[in-house]
């Protein structure tokens, strides 16, 4: 098939663009695939272009079936067209009248059944892909700290559990930070902050706990990895809760092959 992926943004290192990265590279193995987004120069573009992915800033032709993701750019003409949201907020609000739509998580569903009225019987959840030879189990390295990693934009939305993880920071419990720096205030003995990294995997392989908010990418990479993580609210980061499902059902709802081949369907 010919396929175009559509997404606001492939500039950054987080969760919307490396949806989008992970899905082009595994639908390219079988298909003809373009994505079609706002681009920067980083290994999400590369990458994509040496699996054989065409880069686009708008849309050309004719396809045989288009994943749309947000609002910001037309629709492409498309033989069969479907809406893929990513999570309850503003910015993801559904377009009306697409043929089918797709929630990442179960809550995501009865937040449009809900809140934009949405038939349940146009809505298919299908979990987010995890590409499980990139982000696989390795030998632990032994060290006298427990280290918690935390793959994450920093930003605002964000603020509280990093005042969470900055207080609790000592030499035997040590906060690694990897991604942009927007707006948040970060500071504290023992808490490392990083630019986003291509290489998160690497990072996190010695990790005995990652954190995150809400149920996003990083749990779902720290648990292919088999390290446990936990989730946090972003409003009262004290209420979190442990993020390590049985590996078989992990691995039938966000195995990235079989997430391509759903959407496919």
């Amino acid at each position: 098939m010919k396929i175009i992926l559509v997404c606001t943004s492939m500039e950054n290192l987080t969760g919307s663009p490396l949806y989008h990265y992970t899905l082009a590279k595994e639908l390219a193995k079988e298909h003809e695939v373009s994505v079609l987004s706002r681009w920067a120069i980083n290994k999400l573009q590369f990458d994509l272009e040496d699996a054989g992915v065409e880069i686009l800033t708008e849309a050309k032709g004719e396809y045989d079936l288009a994943i749309v993701s947000q609002q910001d750019f037309p629709l492409p003409n498309a033989k069969k067209t479907i809406h893929v949201i990513h999570s309850e907020y503003d910015c993801e609000t559904p377009r009306p009248n697409m043929e089918h739509y797709v929630a990442i998580r179960p809550s995501i569903k009865r937040h449009l059944v809900k809140e934009h009225y949405i038939p349940a019987e146009k809505i298919s959840v299908i979990y987010n892909g995890i590409d499980l030879e990139r982000f696989a189990p390795v030998p632990k390295v032994k060290k006298d700290y427990f280290k918690i990693v935390i793959p994450a934009t920093r930003d605002a939305l964000r603020q509280k559990m990093f005042n969470y993880y900055s207080k609790r920071a000592s030499k035997d419990y040590r906060v690694y930070i990897y991604g942009k720096q927007f707006s948040a205030n970060i500071k504290g003995d023992y808490v490392y902050q990083f630019d986003e990294v291509d290489n998160i995997e690497e990072h996190m392989a010695d990790a005995d706990l990652v954190a995150g908010i809400l149920l996003g990418r990083v749990n779902l990479e720290a648990r292919a990895m088999n390290i446990k993580s936990i989730i946090h609210n972003p409003d009262d980061p004290e209420d979190f809760y442990e993020y390590y499902p049985d590996r078989k059902t992990f691995e039938e709802k966000h195995d990235i092959k079989r997430v391509a081949k759903q959407l496919c369907q």
